[in-house]
């Protein structure tokens, strides 16, 4: 084999492996949050070396970082759920801030102001956090799931809860579509994003593709029940998702270190309705 030979083969297993190691990370972004920072003294200057922990309270799981010499921090992949913040640095106060709620797709932002004191000491703020987004241009809505469990639904179809975020129009009857290309799931639907045509909205259930690719439409939700939440973004999208003008992401529950259920009863019975 030629050094010529050689080489090109080596180039092409370096950038194999480098794909390979990339995937993970592009598909976590799709069903989970970051949350980033800076960590600041009374006088405003950064304080490098501190240590920041998060707590998922429904998990308990805890993620630590210190951080860098300008005094920011980064946890770039968390689960959406409820958290705890705490930052540690000796000469002040410890920090724990409650109630940081990070819903899909959330690029949260939060400064930390560290009071001079011993470690012993606590600074707690139970408030709930009022985080920023100064990361990213993205715009969307969340449907949460209060809103998923509460709101009526026709058959219990959780998809129908897309057309809640403003700009997104329902024009599944509009357009032969569904009808003429051969679509045979239950709840499949086309909208219209922001003035888009009918199905370019991109579909993810926790980090996978969750699309008819046939017809360009959703496969179907999860049972209501089974939904932590989703999401729609409408403008400034990331390249990762391609040419939708709209994405939808769906993440389904989790367990959490509390033993629970869920019972429903649903009864459709015509005599019961009201009068036209």
């Amino acid at each position: 084999m030629s050094k010529l030979s050689q080489s090109v083969k080596i180039a092409s297993t370096s950038l194999l492996m480098a794909a390979l190691v990339w995937t993970v990370p592009l598909l976590a972004q799709y069903n989970t949050a970051s949350l980033a920072g800076t960590v600041i003294d009374a006088t405003g200057s950064s304080v490098p070396g501190a240590t920041v922990t998060v707590r998922d309270k429904g998990t308990g799981l805890s993620t630590t970082m210190p951080t860098r010499f300008d005094g920011t921090f980064l946890f770039p992949s968390l689960p959406v759920g409820e958290y705890q913040l705490k930052v540690e640095k000796d000469g002040f106060a410890t920090y724990v801030q409650e109630g940081i709620t990070l819903t899909v797709n959330q690029a949260a932002t939060q400064t930390v102001a560290l009071r001079v004191g011993k470690v012993s000491e606590e600074v707690t703020v139970t408030a709930n956090a009022d985080l920023v987004n100064t990361r990213e241009a993205t715009v969307g809505q969340v449907v949460d799931e209060r809103r998923v469990l509460d709101l009526p639904l026709n058959g219990r179809g959780a998809q129908a809860l897309v057309f809640l975020a403003a700009g997104t129009v329902n024009v599944t009857d509009r357009y032969c579509g569904l009808n003429c290309e051969g679509g045979v799931y239950p709840g499949q639907q086309q909208a219209a994003v922001s003035g888009s045509g009918p199905g370019q909205v991109n579909y993810q259930l926790d980090g996978t593709s969750h699309n008819d690719s046939y017809i360009n439409a959703n496969l179907p939700f999860p049972n209501p029940d089974a939904i932590q939440e989703f999401s729609l973004e409408a403008n400034n999208l990331s390249a990762v998702y391609g040419d939708a003008a709209g994405v939808v992401n769906i993440v389904s529950k989790s367990g959490t270190n509390q033993i629970h259920g869920d019972v429903f009863e649903f009864l459709r019975n015509g005599v019961l309705n009201a009068r036209n």
